[in-house]
């Protein structure tokens, strides 16, 4: 009898069932999260990307120590407690669900705490810089446009005169400094350019993935400054290209065609963005190598 349950417990302990559990129980927050978020399922995009990539980083989360018993005891506190976030949290956040991002967030912390040493937590900061940054975008955004807002203007002429440049009739007052004039065939069509056009969303949410793939990289410190600087100066590039086109749209197709160019052009522009940049990152190394024989067959 002592030894079926000597051999149960080495069973229990064994690395492959620790694996199992750990993410058995990282699970648990995206079922309950599931019924939070049953009426708007985009809500669940940033944890499952999160449980996604604790599952990636399987063979790094399990080379840490186990926890001890005190820090053990800490994390299940932590677990516990996640599942009152909302009540702490409520107050200030009238919007959140019961069971959202910030029980999710604790959560994740807690059960990092119950099952290894407490340097294992980096290897958390992916997932849950994602859900801070999802849950703050609203705050950023208004700390933003505080800042940002008074140059609306100056991008507002600078777009007009790019599209008199190609050709598109446009007219700009200073008498109406955030709108332009289109003045098509079929008569004049005004359009404002307020905080939500400039595309601070697009770049924001492209610096959230590019934060995340730069630190779960292994290139060094400058390759990342370099990749990371060239990548949003583009993504601020094709937000200025995403205005031109609403623009060239309801010039040329109409205000139908304009309105789903406006609805969706950020996000097929950003998608696309985004994949030619982390493929051209992730062949870095092959890009750099042909460029350097070119160079050499130029001399």
């Amino acid at each position: 009898m002592r030894r079926s349950l000597n051999n149960l417990a080495i069973a229990l302990s064994s690395r492959e069932n620790i694996a199992k559990s750990f993410y058995l129980f990282a699970l648990i927050p995206l079922i309950l999260m599931f019924f939070s978020y049953a009426r708007s399922p985009l809500g669940l995009i940033v944890p499952i990307y999160g449980f996604i990539l604790l599952v990636l980083k399987r063979h790094k989360l399990f080379s840490h120590q186990r926890a001890g018993l005190f820090q053990k005891l800490l994390g299940l506190v932590t677990v516990v407690a996640s599942f009152f976030a909302y009540f702490l949290i409520s107050p200030f956040f009238p919007g959140i669900v019961f069971y959202g991002y910030a029980n999710y967030f604790f959560y994740t912390i807690g059960l990092f705490l119950v099952f290894f040493q407490i340097q294992a937590l980096k290897e958390a900061f992916s997932p849950l810089f994602l859900v801070a940054t999802f849950v703050t975008s609203s705050i950023v955004s208004d700390v933003a446009k505080s800042v940002f807002a008074s140059f609306i203007p100056q991008l507002t002429s600078f777009i007009a005169n790019v599209l008199n440049v190609l050709g598109i009739a446009a007219t700009y007052s200073t008498h109406a400094p955030n709108t332009i004039v289109l003045n098509t065939t079929k008569g004049s069509v005004p359009l404002t350019i307020d905080w939500a056009c400039i595309g601070f969303t697009t770049v924001y949410l492209f610096s959230i993935i590019l934060v995340v793939i730069m630190y779960e990289g292994l290139s060094d410190t400058k390759t990342k400054v370099i990749w990371s600087t060239v990548g949003v100066l583009v993504t601020f590039l094709i937000a200025g290209i995403r205005l031109v086109a609403i623009f060239a749209g309801f010039y040329f197709l109409g205000s139908e065609y304009g309105q789903m160019i406006h609805r969706y052009g950020g996000y097929v522009l950003l998608i696309t963005w985004s994949v030619i940049f982390f493929y051209l990152f992730s062949k870095r190394n092959v890009i750099i190598q042909k460029m350097k024989e070119i160079y050499t067959k130029a001399k």
